[in-house]
């Protein structure tokens, strides 16, 4: 059976815009008002005055006076779809206020219902939305229940039939805007007020009264059970967004924002298989262009401290503009995760990763100050090896019995020869070899012997002789 649970955001329209924080504030659609702040409230300001009312009750001077924005309510509804999506994949925006959530396949996960709700009560709460919760076996009756009653019941409280009998007539002609609104006049004029009092009335009575439309409405919200749509799928990006309500001067005071986009982020990884390698900060001004900054690492993850270390970093380095009054965190390309094997008693996991030493150090001093050796597919060793600048540089495999040198010089040195003897820092002797390499036949062919020597010292290089010139040359110094 079905558990759909319908998170309804009656404050939407207001919530999305930025705001100013302790500010009366109201939005206007075809000049009434529709969402109202508790500021405003103490004001006497109410749902439904027109606008001439609200500038007679309230100085516009001190009063936030936006007009309904819906592509800013269709992005914040896209969001928390997102986020959604890291509690189940079955979801789907719901009469354009609100997201369905089918929660009864993942009720065990969470460790029951009351668990499951209170995480979700405390999520939207940190993103500053005000919710109303509906839970029924089918969509409609979680939809229509998100307007009526005033706390979360459970299953096991009451069943569906008796919480939709309580429900009173001119709240379905509320909620309903007009859809079946000559249906329940006639209801009313017939003296029934509540939908347990419909719902008691003969079937074919009811088909006659209201029609065949109204009918089946009622049959789909005391359905036990609902069809579950195909799972939600998340977009490729990732973005959201966080308004203070007030003005930030201090890189510190958007360490807490940041922390709490950055778990954001990493709940969408988590849900998605997917790990980044870049992410992009936005300073964001009610009135104002937007600063940006970007935070990159050596290797893709998904891990939010981390994240953060390197976030802090690269903020100390830049200078904070006035006005800041929201962070935005935005990544455009993901790679997909894949399972990595490790050595159960290695102890690789007590020491850092190198690549965190890196990061750190570029997010510190910047990404053109630190270099690291590169690969390319190339038979010659001084065009196979470069330094780059790169986070994630191209890394072919080596083959296994190639014994080479980590690092080369920047030209080969030569190797004097006298009476047949190879003379580098005094008298080489050859170890092993040789090991042919031919390449660039299409420009200036090279065909080169490579061996491994050692000098009076004991030191093994990496030297090679030219079939060409017939000289020799060192190329490497080996460990």
């Amino acid at each position: 059976m079905s558990l759909w649970l319908y998170l309804r955001f009656p404050q939407l329209p207001l919530e999305c815009q930025p705001l100013q924080q302790d500010y009366p504030a109201v939005v206007i659609e075809r000049q009434r008002v529709i969402a109202v702040n508790d500021e405003a409230q103490l004001t006497g300001l109410k749902l439904g005055q027109s606008t001439a009312t609200v500038r007679a009750l309230v100085d516009t001077s001190h009063l936030q006076l936006l007009e309904r924005d819906p592509s800013q309510e269709l992005r914040a509804l896209e969001r928390l779809e997102c986020w959604a999506y890291s509690i189940t994949p079955t979801l789907e925006r719901w009469q354009d206020e609100g997201i369905q959530l089918e929660v009864g396949r993942c009720l065990k996960l969470y460790g029951g219902l009351k668990k499951l709700f209170d995480n979700i009560q405390n999520d939207l709460e940190k993103r500053g939305f005000t919710v109303k919760s509906g839970l029924a076996p089918n969509r409609s009756a979680a939809w229509l229940l998100s307007h009526w009653e005033e706390r979360f019941l459970y299953p096991s409280d009451q069943s569906l039939r008796k919480r939709l009998d309580k429900i009173p007539l001119y709240l379905l002609r509320k909620v309903q805007a007009g859809q079946f609104l000559s249906a329940i006049t006639s209801l009313e004029k017939a003296g029934i007020q509540t939908l347990g009092e419909i719902l008691e009335m003969p079937t074919s009575a009811l088909g006659r009264r209201c029609g065949q439309a109204f009918q089946k409405w009622l049959g789909d919200v005391t359905a036990t059970s609902d069809t579950v749509t195909q799972d939600f799928h998340p977009p490729h990006q990732f973005y959201d967004s966080l308004w203070f309500g007030f003005e930030i001067r201090n890189q510190i005071e958007l360490h807490p924002a940041m922390q709490q986009l950055l778990q954001a982020l990493a709940r969408f990884c988590r849900a998605t298989q997917h790990r980044a390698t870049h992410i992009e900060w936005q300073m964001l001004r009610m009135h104002g262009s937007t600063e940006r900054f970007e935070v990159r690492s050596s290797e893709a993850h998904a891990d939010p401290e981390l994240w953060f270390e390197l976030s802090r970093l690269s903020l100390e380095q830049s200078s904070l503009g006035a006005s800041i009054e929201g962070l935005a965190l935005n990544v455009h390309h993901f790679q997909t995760q894949h399972a990595t094997v490790a050595d159960l008693f290695g102890e690789t996991h007590h020491r850092e990763p190198l690549h965190n030493l890196v990061d750190r150090l570029r997010s510190r001093l910047g990404l053109q100050a630190i270099n690291q050796i590169a690969l390319r597919e190339a038979h010659l060793p001084e065009h196979s090896q470069y330094l780059s600048q790169d986070t994630a540089p191209l890394q072919p495999t080596l083959q296994g019995q190639a014994q080479r040198p980590f690092w080369l010089f920047d030209e080969p040195h030569p190797i004097r020869i006298k009476d047949n003897v190879l003379h580098w820092n005094g008298v080489l002797t050859i170890l092993l070899g040789p090991e042919r390499l031919e390449d660039n036949w299409w420009q200036k062919p090279a065909s080169r012997d490579y061996y491994i020597a050692q000098t009076q010292a004991g030191q093994p290089i990496w030297i090679f002789e030219d079939r060409y010139s017939k000289q020799w040359y060192v190329q490497g110094i080996l460990p």
